[in-house]
Protein backbone atom coordinates (compact mmCIF):
# COMPACT_ATOMS: atom_id res chain seq x y z
CA UNK A 1 0.00 0.00 0.00
CA UNK A 2 1.03 3.70 -0.81
CA UNK A 3 1.57 5.77 1.79
CA UNK A 4 -1.81 6.75 3.88
CA UNK A 5 -3.25 10.25 2.65
CA UNK A 6 -5.65 12.75 3.15
CA UNK A 7 -8.20 13.75 0.45
CA UNK A 8 -11.81 15.06 0.60
CA UNK A 9 -14.68 13.08 0.42
CA UNK A 10 -15.91 13.28 -3.51
CA UNK A 11 -19.43 14.82 -3.52
CA UNK A 12 -21.73 11.65 -4.81
CA UNK A 13 -22.41 11.90 -8.41
CA UNK A 14 -25.88 12.47 -9.33
CA UNK A 15 -27.50 9.75 -10.82
CA UNK A 16 -31.58 9.61 -12.67
CA UNK A 17 -34.09 7.88 -10.91
CA UNK A 18 -35.82 6.82 -14.18
CA UNK A 19 -39.38 6.44 -13.16
CA UNK A 20 -41.53 4.22 -14.89
CA UNK A 21 -43.80 7.32 -16.36
CA UNK A 22 -41.21 10.27 -15.65
CA UNK A 23 -37.58 11.20 -16.30
CA UNK A 24 -35.27 12.95 -14.79
CA UNK A 25 -31.71 14.56 -16.02
CA UNK A 26 -28.85 15.15 -13.62
CA UNK A 27 -28.16 18.38 -12.35
CA UNK A 28 -24.52 20.22 -12.99
CA UNK A 29 -22.00 18.59 -10.95
CA UNK A 30 -20.91 20.99 -8.19
CA UNK A 31 -18.04 23.11 -8.06
CA UNK A 32 -14.91 22.38 -5.99
CA UNK A 33 -15.34 25.46 -4.32
CA UNK A 34 -19.13 24.76 -3.64
CA UNK A 35 -18.06 20.92 -2.20
CA UNK A 36 -15.27 21.97 -0.11
CA UNK A 37 -17.69 22.58 3.36
CA UNK A 38 -19.14 19.19 2.45
CA UNK A 39 -15.78 17.53 2.13
CA UNK A 40 -14.84 15.17 4.61
CA UNK A 41 -10.95 13.57 4.95
CA UNK A 42 -10.42 10.48 4.15
CA UNK A 43 -7.28 8.71 5.12
CA UNK A 44 -6.94 5.41 3.25
CA UNK A 45 -9.40 4.31 -0.08
CA UNK A 46 -8.22 0.87 -0.98
CA UNK A 47 -6.14 -2.23 0.27
CA UNK A 48 -2.33 -2.68 0.81
CA UNK A 49 0.06 -3.93 2.93
CA UNK A 50 -1.75 -3.18 6.49
CA UNK A 51 -4.79 -2.75 5.08
CA UNK A 52 -6.19 -5.31 4.02
CA UNK A 53 -9.76 -6.06 1.41
CA UNK A 54 -12.58 -8.79 1.71
CA UNK A 55 -14.45 -9.17 -1.12
CA UNK A 56 -17.62 -11.02 -1.82
CA UNK A 57 -20.20 -11.57 -4.75
CA UNK A 58 -24.07 -12.81 -4.48
CA UNK A 59 -23.16 -16.30 -4.00
CA UNK A 60 -21.29 -15.52 -1.12
CA UNK A 61 -24.81 -14.40 0.40
CA UNK A 62 -26.99 -17.82 0.16
CA UNK A 63 -29.11 -17.69 3.32
CA UNK A 64 -31.33 -14.78 2.58
CA UNK A 65 -35.29 -15.58 2.89
CA UNK A 66 -35.25 -14.10 -0.90
CA UNK A 67 -32.98 -14.43 -3.80
CA UNK A 68 -33.63 -13.07 -6.97
CA UNK A 69 -32.14 -14.16 -10.08
CA UNK A 70 -29.39 -12.28 -12.31
CA UNK A 71 -28.92 -9.86 -9.53
CA UNK A 72 -25.47 -8.72 -9.83
CA UNK A 73 -23.62 -8.36 -6.47
CA UNK A 74 -20.08 -7.20 -5.94
CA UNK A 75 -18.70 -5.69 -2.28
CA UNK A 76 -16.43 -5.43 -0.28
CA UNK A 77 -15.09 -4.56 3.19
CA UNK A 78 -11.39 -3.35 4.78
CA UNK A 79 -9.80 -5.76 7.33
CA UNK A 80 -7.72 -4.06 9.89
CA UNK A 81 -4.84 -5.89 11.58
CA UNK A 82 -5.67 -6.50 15.50
CA UNK A 83 -9.50 -5.71 14.85
CA UNK A 84 -11.24 -8.67 13.76
CA UNK A 85 -14.53 -8.01 15.52
CA UNK A 86 -14.70 -4.63 13.14
CA UNK A 87 -14.56 -6.60 9.94
CA UNK A 88 -16.83 -9.49 11.46
CA UNK A 89 -19.17 -6.46 12.36
CA UNK A 90 -18.85 -4.48 8.69
CA UNK A 91 -19.17 -8.13 6.80
CA UNK A 92 -22.71 -8.16 8.79
CA UNK A 93 -23.89 -4.94 7.97
CA UNK A 94 -22.87 -5.97 4.26
CA UNK A 95 -24.93 -8.59 4.72
CA UNK A 96 -27.90 -7.21 5.91
CA UNK A 97 -27.57 -4.32 3.05
CA UNK A 98 -27.44 -6.99 0.39
CA UNK A 99 -30.44 -9.06 2.16
CA UNK A 100 -32.66 -5.80 2.08
CA UNK A 101 -31.79 -4.43 -1.47
CA UNK A 102 -32.88 -8.09 -2.56
CA UNK A 103 -36.03 -7.90 -1.05
CA UNK A 104 -37.04 -4.46 -0.74
CA UNK A 105 -36.09 -3.36 -4.81
CA UNK A 106 -38.70 -3.26 -7.55
CA UNK A 107 -36.93 -5.84 -10.46
CA UNK A 108 -33.61 -5.25 -8.32
CA UNK A 109 -30.49 -5.49 -11.02
CA UNK A 110 -27.09 -5.27 -8.70
CA UNK A 111 -25.65 -3.85 -6.08
CA UNK A 112 -22.11 -2.54 -4.87
CA UNK A 113 -20.34 -1.51 -2.07
CA UNK A 114 -17.28 -0.07 -1.61
CA UNK A 115 -15.05 1.42 1.31
CA UNK A 116 -12.86 4.35 2.56
CA UNK A 117 -11.31 4.75 5.81
CA UNK A 118 -12.17 8.28 7.29
CA UNK A 119 -10.37 7.75 10.85
CA UNK A 120 -7.57 6.28 12.32
CA UNK A 121 -6.12 6.90 15.39
CA UNK A 122 -7.00 7.92 19.11
CA UNK A 123 -8.18 4.21 19.33
CA UNK A 124 -10.94 4.36 16.84
CA UNK A 125 -11.38 3.43 13.36
CA UNK A 126 -14.20 4.85 11.16
CA UNK A 127 -15.31 3.23 7.77
CA UNK A 128 -17.37 4.62 5.27
CA UNK A 129 -19.41 2.39 2.78
CA UNK A 130 -20.80 3.77 -0.61
CA UNK A 131 -23.46 1.80 -1.87
CA UNK A 132 -24.03 1.73 -5.90
CA UNK A 133 -27.56 0.03 -6.09
CA UNK A 134 -29.63 -0.36 -9.56
CA UNK A 135 -33.02 -1.36 -10.12
CA UNK A 136 -36.76 -0.79 -12.19
CA UNK A 137 -36.45 3.12 -10.78
CA UNK A 138 -32.95 3.80 -11.82
CA UNK A 139 -29.63 4.07 -9.98
CA UNK A 140 -29.06 5.76 -6.56
CA UNK A 141 -26.26 5.49 -3.86
CA UNK A 142 -26.46 4.90 -0.17
CA UNK A 143 -23.93 6.38 2.58
CA UNK A 144 -23.16 4.61 5.81
CA UNK A 145 -20.19 5.06 8.15
CA UNK A 146 -19.15 2.51 10.74
CA UNK A 147 -16.57 3.66 13.93
CA UNK A 148 -14.39 1.10 15.80
CA UNK A 149 -13.45 1.62 19.38
CA UNK A 150 -10.09 -0.23 19.84
CA UNK A 151 -10.68 -0.41 23.89
CA UNK A 152 -13.88 -2.48 23.96
CA UNK A 153 -14.04 -4.18 20.76
CA UNK A 154 -17.24 -2.48 20.05
CA UNK A 155 -18.49 -1.35 15.90
CA UNK A 156 -20.76 1.54 16.75
CA UNK A 157 -23.47 2.97 14.78
CA UNK A 158 -23.19 6.61 12.97
CA UNK A 159 -25.30 7.46 15.44
CA UNK A 160 -22.85 6.78 18.07
CA UNK A 161 -20.71 9.51 17.65
CA UNK A 162 -23.71 11.32 19.41
CA UNK A 163 -23.88 11.79 23.13
CA UNK A 164 -27.56 10.30 23.61
CA UNK A 165 -31.04 10.78 21.83
CA UNK A 166 -31.27 14.32 23.27
CA UNK A 167 -28.43 14.76 20.69
CA UNK A 168 -29.83 13.41 18.22
CA UNK A 169 -32.95 15.52 18.41
CA UNK A 170 -30.74 18.49 18.65
CA UNK A 171 -28.97 17.56 15.58
CA UNK A 172 -31.68 16.52 13.58
CA UNK A 173 -33.10 20.12 14.50
CA UNK A 174 -29.64 21.72 13.20
CA UNK A 175 -29.99 19.74 10.47
CA UNK A 176 -33.43 21.03 9.79
CA UNK A 177 -32.34 24.49 9.97
CA UNK A 178 -29.41 24.04 7.47
CA UNK A 179 -31.47 22.49 5.22
CA UNK A 180 -34.25 24.46 5.01
CA UNK A 181 -34.44 26.31 2.10
CA UNK A 182 -32.89 23.37 0.06
CA UNK A 183 -35.55 22.85 -2.69
CA UNK A 184 -34.51 19.16 -3.08
CA UNK A 185 -35.60 18.50 0.57
CA UNK A 186 -38.99 17.70 2.01
CA UNK A 187 -38.12 18.81 5.97
CA UNK A 188 -40.92 16.10 7.40
CA UNK A 189 -38.15 13.14 5.86
CA UNK A 190 -35.84 14.48 8.66
CA UNK A 191 -36.43 12.85 11.78
CA UNK A 192 -34.16 11.42 14.67
CA UNK A 193 -33.72 7.39 13.91
CA UNK A 194 -30.95 5.61 13.10
CA UNK A 195 -31.43 4.99 9.77
CA UNK A 196 -31.99 8.41 8.88
CA UNK A 197 -28.45 9.37 10.05
CA UNK A 198 -26.55 6.61 8.79
CA UNK A 199 -23.35 8.45 7.92
CA UNK A 200 -22.00 10.99 9.66
CA UNK A 201 -18.33 12.05 9.70
CA UNK A 202 -15.54 15.35 10.13
CA UNK A 203 -14.26 17.61 7.56
CA UNK A 204 -10.80 19.13 7.46
CA UNK A 205 -11.89 21.74 9.73
CA UNK A 206 -13.32 19.62 12.28
CA UNK A 207 -16.50 20.41 11.73
CA UNK A 208 -19.62 17.52 11.68
CA UNK A 209 -20.69 16.64 8.37
CA UNK A 210 -24.39 14.38 7.59
CA UNK A 211 -24.50 12.92 4.10
CA UNK A 212 -27.86 11.34 3.27
CA UNK A 213 -28.84 8.77 0.76
CA UNK A 214 -29.90 9.99 -3.06
CA UNK A 215 -33.61 10.53 -2.37
CA UNK A 216 -33.77 10.00 1.25
CA UNK A 217 -35.10 13.21 1.86
CA UNK A 218 -37.06 14.00 -1.43
CA UNK A 219 -40.40 15.34 -1.63
CA UNK A 220 -43.38 12.65 -2.49
CA UNK A 221 -43.94 11.68 -6.18
CA UNK A 222 -47.54 9.98 -6.32
CA UNK A 223 -47.36 6.69 -7.06
CA UNK A 224 -43.27 5.97 -7.12
CA UNK A 225 -40.56 6.48 -4.54
CA UNK A 226 -38.81 9.62 -4.50
CA UNK A 227 -36.59 11.39 -6.64
CA UNK A 228 -33.32 10.10 -6.30
CA UNK A 229 -31.28 12.47 -9.11
CA UNK A 230 -30.41 15.37 -6.24
CA UNK A 231 -27.91 12.82 -5.42
CA UNK A 232 -25.86 13.24 -2.57
CA UNK A 233 -27.62 15.87 0.28
CA UNK A 234 -25.23 16.72 3.37
CA UNK A 235 -25.42 19.41 6.30
CA UNK A 236 -22.24 21.11 7.65
CA UNK A 237 -22.65 21.70 11.41
CA UNK A 238 -19.85 24.22 12.45
CA UNK A 239 -17.05 22.31 15.60
CA UNK A 240 -18.25 24.36 17.91
CA UNK A 241 -22.48 23.97 17.93
CA UNK A 242 -21.30 20.21 17.17
CA UNK A 243 -18.75 19.78 19.50
CA UNK A 244 -21.63 19.56 23.06
CA UNK A 245 -23.68 16.78 21.23
CA UNK A 246 -20.49 14.76 20.56
CA UNK A 247 -20.16 10.96 22.71
CA UNK A 248 -16.49 10.45 23.66
CA UNK A 249 -16.10 8.14 20.99
CA UNK A 250 -17.37 10.82 18.55
CA UNK A 251 -14.93 13.34 20.12
CA UNK A 252 -11.65 10.54 19.58
CA UNK A 253 -13.38 9.89 16.17
CA UNK A 254 -12.99 13.67 15.30
CA UNK A 255 -9.44 13.56 16.05
CA UNK A 256 -9.10 10.28 14.12
CA UNK A 257 -10.48 11.84 11.30
CA UNK A 258 -8.18 14.86 10.99
CA UNK A 259 -4.87 12.90 11.71
CA UNK A 260 -1.72 13.34 10.00
CA UNK A 261 -0.45 9.83 10.91
CA UNK A 262 -2.91 7.40 10.74
CA UNK A 263 -2.64 4.71 13.10
CA UNK A 264 -4.63 1.42 10.63
CA UNK A 265 -3.18 -1.19 13.44
CA UNK A 266 -4.80 -1.38 16.68
CA UNK A 267 -4.53 -3.63 19.64
CA UNK A 268 -7.04 -6.73 20.49
CA UNK A 269 -9.13 -5.19 23.13
CA UNK A 270 -8.85 -5.93 27.00
CA UNK A 271 -11.93 -6.25 27.60
CA UNK A 272 -15.49 -6.92 26.00
CA UNK A 273 -18.87 -4.78 26.83
CA UNK A 274 -21.09 -7.26 28.46
CA UNK A 275 -24.06 -6.42 26.17
CA UNK A 276 -23.69 -3.45 22.79
CA UNK A 277 -25.31 -0.23 23.62
CA UNK A 278 -28.68 1.04 22.10
CA UNK A 279 -27.41 3.40 19.47
CA UNK A 280 -29.16 7.07 19.35
CA UNK A 281 -32.04 6.90 17.42
CA UNK A 282 -33.14 3.18 17.98
CA UNK A 283 -36.71 3.29 19.63
CA UNK A 284 -36.84 0.13 21.95
CA UNK A 285 -40.60 1.45 24.19
CA UNK A 286 -43.49 0.37 21.73
CA UNK A 287 -46.97 0.54 23.83
CA UNK A 288 -46.93 1.34 27.30
CA UNK A 289 -45.36 -0.65 30.25
CA UNK A 290 -48.23 -2.92 31.34
CA UNK A 291 -48.53 -6.52 31.42
CA UNK A 292 -51.93 -7.60 29.24
CA UNK A 293 -52.48 -10.96 31.33
CA UNK A 294 -53.09 -8.94 34.33
CA UNK A 295 -56.66 -9.33 35.23
CA UNK A 296 -56.78 -5.72 36.71
CA UNK A 297 -55.55 -4.41 33.18
CA UNK A 298 -57.67 -4.09 30.28
CA UNK A 299 -55.78 -3.77 26.85
CA UNK A 300 -57.03 -2.87 23.36
CA UNK A 301 -55.04 -2.65 20.02
CA UNK A 302 -55.58 -0.44 17.42
CA UNK A 303 -54.22 -1.41 14.01
CA UNK A 304 -54.21 0.12 11.07
CA UNK A 305 -53.65 -1.53 7.85
CA UNK A 306 -52.67 -0.46 4.20
CA UNK A 307 -50.53 2.68 4.17
CA UNK A 308 -48.87 4.59 4.45
CA UNK A 309 -50.46 6.97 2.37
CA UNK A 310 -51.39 10.96 2.95
CA UNK A 311 -54.22 10.36 5.44
CA UNK A 312 -51.59 8.37 7.85
CA UNK A 313 -50.34 11.46 8.99
CA UNK A 314 -53.30 12.66 10.12
CA UNK A 315 -53.72 9.70 12.29
CA UNK A 316 -50.32 10.00 13.84
CA UNK A 317 -51.52 13.28 14.76
CA UNK A 318 -54.79 11.93 16.53
CA UNK A 319 -52.70 9.40 18.04
CA UNK A 320 -50.14 11.92 19.04
CA UNK A 321 -52.55 14.17 20.10
CA UNK A 322 -54.46 11.34 22.42
CA UNK A 323 -51.12 9.89 23.48
CA UNK A 324 -52.10 6.43 21.99
CA UNK A 325 -49.87 3.47 20.68
CA UNK A 326 -50.94 2.01 17.99
CA UNK A 327 -49.56 -1.21 15.25
CA UNK A 328 -49.34 -0.13 11.42
CA UNK A 329 -49.32 -2.76 8.97
CA UNK A 330 -47.66 -1.34 5.49
CA UNK A 331 -47.86 -2.33 1.93
CA UNK A 332 -44.97 -2.14 -0.54
CA UNK A 333 -46.20 0.66 -2.87
CA UNK A 334 -47.40 2.69 -0.43
CA UNK A 335 -44.30 2.09 1.74
CA UNK A 336 -41.68 2.96 -1.59
CA UNK A 337 -43.99 6.06 -2.23
CA UNK A 338 -44.05 7.86 1.44
CA UNK A 339 -41.03 6.16 3.52
CA UNK A 340 -40.72 9.13 5.51
CA UNK A 341 -44.23 8.30 7.06
CA UNK A 342 -42.33 5.01 8.01
CA UNK A 343 -39.74 6.55 9.43
CA UNK A 344 -42.31 8.88 11.76
CA UNK A 345 -44.50 5.79 12.56
CA UNK A 346 -41.28 4.19 13.82
CA UNK A 347 -39.96 8.08 15.81
CA UNK A 348 -43.23 7.94 17.63
CA UNK A 349 -43.02 4.91 19.17
CA UNK A 350 -45.92 2.73 17.64
CA UNK A 351 -45.49 -1.02 16.35
CA UNK A 352 -44.80 -1.84 12.55
CA UNK A 353 -45.77 -4.58 10.13
CA UNK A 354 -45.57 -6.21 7.41
CA UNK A 355 -49.26 -6.16 5.24
CA UNK A 356 -48.01 -7.82 2.39
CA UNK A 357 -45.79 -6.33 -0.68
CA UNK A 358 -49.04 -6.13 -3.45
CA UNK A 359 -52.57 -6.01 -1.50
CA UNK A 360 -54.18 -9.13 -3.55
CA UNK A 361 -54.99 -12.37 -1.73
CA UNK A 362 -52.04 -14.70 -0.71
CA UNK A 363 -54.25 -17.93 -1.45
CA UNK A 364 -55.27 -16.66 -4.77
CA UNK A 365 -53.10 -14.75 -6.30
CA UNK A 366 -49.81 -15.92 -5.72
CA UNK A 367 -47.64 -19.60 -6.57
CA UNK A 368 -45.48 -21.01 -4.15
CA UNK A 369 -42.61 -19.94 -5.71
CA UNK A 370 -44.12 -15.97 -5.74
CA UNK A 371 -44.62 -16.33 -1.94
CA UNK A 372 -40.88 -15.49 -0.39
CA UNK A 373 -40.59 -12.33 -2.33
CA UNK A 374 -44.42 -11.09 -1.57
CA UNK A 375 -43.37 -11.34 1.84
CA UNK A 376 -39.64 -9.90 2.36
CA UNK A 377 -40.54 -7.15 0.97
CA UNK A 378 -42.09 -4.68 3.10
CA UNK A 379 -39.61 -6.13 6.20
CA UNK A 380 -36.64 -5.64 4.06
CA UNK A 381 -37.73 -1.98 3.17
CA UNK A 382 -39.26 -0.78 6.54
CA UNK A 383 -35.33 -1.86 8.06
CA UNK A 384 -34.24 0.03 4.94
CA UNK A 385 -35.86 3.31 6.50
CA UNK A 386 -35.58 2.83 10.03
CA UNK A 387 -33.53 -0.01 10.94
CA UNK A 388 -36.50 -2.20 12.66
CA UNK A 389 -36.95 -5.88 11.96
CA UNK A 390 -40.38 -6.45 11.42
CA UNK A 391 -41.96 -9.38 13.80
CA UNK A 392 -45.44 -9.24 12.71
CA UNK A 393 -47.34 -10.14 9.24
CA UNK A 394 -51.17 -9.42 8.45
CA UNK A 395 -52.10 -11.18 4.94
CA UNK A 396 -54.35 -9.22 2.97
CA UNK A 397 -58.13 -10.16 3.79
CA UNK A 398 -56.73 -12.38 6.47
CA UNK A 399 -56.68 -14.67 3.34
CA UNK A 400 -53.84 -17.59 4.65
CA UNK A 401 -53.40 -21.24 4.23
CA UNK A 402 -50.62 -23.39 5.55
CA UNK A 403 -48.14 -22.65 2.48
CA UNK A 404 -48.36 -18.81 3.43
CA UNK A 405 -48.22 -19.75 7.18
CA UNK A 406 -45.43 -22.35 6.26
CA UNK A 407 -43.48 -19.20 4.74
CA UNK A 408 -44.31 -16.95 7.50
CA UNK A 409 -42.40 -18.87 9.69
CA UNK A 410 -39.06 -19.41 7.44
CA UNK A 411 -38.86 -15.91 7.70
CA UNK A 412 -39.66 -16.05 11.60
CA UNK A 413 -42.81 -13.72 11.60
CA UNK A 414 -46.08 -14.18 13.53
CA UNK A 415 -49.57 -14.19 11.86
CA UNK A 416 -51.63 -11.69 13.50
CA UNK A 417 -55.12 -10.94 12.81
CA UNK A 418 -57.68 -9.58 14.25
CA UNK A 419 -60.70 -9.71 16.94
CA UNK A 420 -62.82 -6.39 15.61
CA UNK A 421 -63.25 -5.52 12.47
CA UNK A 422 -64.50 -2.03 12.45
CA UNK A 423 -65.72 -2.21 8.89
CA UNK A 424 -64.67 0.95 7.99
CA UNK A 425 -63.58 -0.37 4.16
CA UNK A 426 -67.39 -0.96 3.37
CA UNK A 427 -68.86 2.86 3.26
CA UNK A 428 -70.18 2.91 6.84
CA UNK A 429 -70.45 6.44 7.77
CA UNK A 430 -68.34 7.30 10.97
CA UNK A 431 -70.64 6.56 13.93
CA UNK A 432 -71.41 3.20 12.38
CA UNK A 433 -67.83 2.74 12.49
CA UNK A 434 -67.10 4.24 15.80
CA UNK A 435 -70.12 2.23 17.44
CA UNK A 436 -69.34 -1.08 15.88
CA UNK A 437 -66.02 -1.16 17.54
CA UNK A 438 -66.57 0.22 21.21
CA UNK A 439 -69.81 -2.28 20.97
CA UNK A 440 -67.53 -5.39 20.16
CA UNK A 441 -64.23 -4.54 22.01
CA UNK A 442 -63.36 -6.97 24.77
CA UNK A 443 -60.33 -7.30 27.01
CA UNK A 444 -57.07 -8.02 25.07
CA UNK A 445 -58.89 -6.84 21.50
CA UNK A 446 -57.13 -6.16 18.24
CA UNK A 447 -59.01 -3.92 16.48
CA UNK A 448 -58.86 -3.86 12.41
CA UNK A 449 -58.61 -0.25 10.80
CA UNK A 450 -57.82 1.47 7.81
CA UNK A 451 -55.73 4.76 7.44
CA UNK A 452 -56.77 4.95 4.08
CA UNK A 453 -60.14 5.18 4.96
CA UNK A 454 -61.55 8.61 5.17
CA UNK A 455 -64.52 7.31 7.52
CA UNK A 456 -61.62 6.07 9.37
CA UNK A 457 -59.64 9.57 10.51
CA UNK A 458 -63.05 10.74 11.39
CA UNK A 459 -64.06 7.87 13.83
CA UNK A 460 -60.59 7.61 15.19
CA UNK A 461 -60.90 10.51 18.54
CA UNK A 462 -64.59 9.14 19.20
CA UNK A 463 -63.34 5.58 19.34
CA UNK A 464 -60.27 6.27 21.55
CA UNK A 465 -62.50 9.07 23.90
CA UNK A 466 -65.08 6.41 24.04
CA UNK A 467 -63.03 3.16 24.96
CA UNK A 468 -60.97 4.95 27.33
CA UNK A 469 -64.09 5.78 29.31
CA UNK A 470 -64.78 2.03 29.62
CA UNK A 471 -61.19 1.74 31.01
CA UNK A 472 -59.07 0.46 28.27
CA UNK A 473 -55.47 1.07 27.75
CA UNK A 474 -54.47 1.23 24.45
CA UNK A 475 -51.16 -0.81 23.47
CA UNK A 476 -49.81 -2.46 20.29
CA UNK A 477 -50.65 -5.86 18.55
CA UNK A 478 -48.04 -7.62 20.10
CA UNK A 479 -48.70 -6.62 23.59
CA UNK A 480 -51.87 -7.98 23.35
CA UNK A 481 -51.40 -10.99 21.82
CA UNK A 482 -47.64 -11.85 22.83
CA UNK A 483 -46.96 -13.50 19.19
CA UNK A 484 -44.44 -16.00 18.93
CA UNK A 485 -42.45 -16.49 15.35
CA UNK A 486 -44.59 -19.13 13.34
CA UNK A 487 -47.58 -18.68 14.85
CA UNK A 488 -51.01 -17.35 13.98
CA UNK A 489 -52.98 -15.21 16.34
CA UNK A 490 -55.46 -15.59 17.93
CA UNK A 491 -54.46 -18.81 17.89
CA UNK A 492 -58.03 -19.88 17.12
CA UNK A 493 -58.64 -17.63 14.30
CA UNK A 494 -60.75 -19.30 11.77
CA UNK A 495 -61.73 -16.06 9.69
CA UNK A 496 -65.00 -15.14 11.28
CA UNK A 497 -64.26 -12.49 13.58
Amino acid sequence: MGAARRHPWAVGAAVALVLPLASCQNPPAAAPEEADGEAVTVLVDGPGDVVTEWSGEGDDFPDHPYIPEDVEISVAHPEFPGAEAFSTALHGHIDREVMDFRGASREPVGLEIAWEVVAAGEGVLGVRLVGTEEDLHGRRQTYATYWYDESTGHTGYATELLADDAALAELNDLVGEELADHPDVDPRGLLPVMRTYDSIGFNAAGDLVVEFDDGHLSPVVEGHPPDASPGRIAAVIDAERAGPLLSDLGERARSASLTEEPVLSVSEPDTALESAPVPPGVVTERGPDVDCTDPGVECVALTFDDGPVEATAHVLDILAEQEVTASFFLNGDPLLTRPWLARRIYAEGHELGNHNDLHESMTEEFTPEELPAQVAMVGAGIRRQTGYTVELFRPPFGATDDGVKAELARQELAEVMWTVDSEDWTGSDRDTVADRVVDLVEPDGVVLLHDPQPTTVAALPEIIERLREKGYVFVTASQAFAPEAGGTYPPDWDGSW
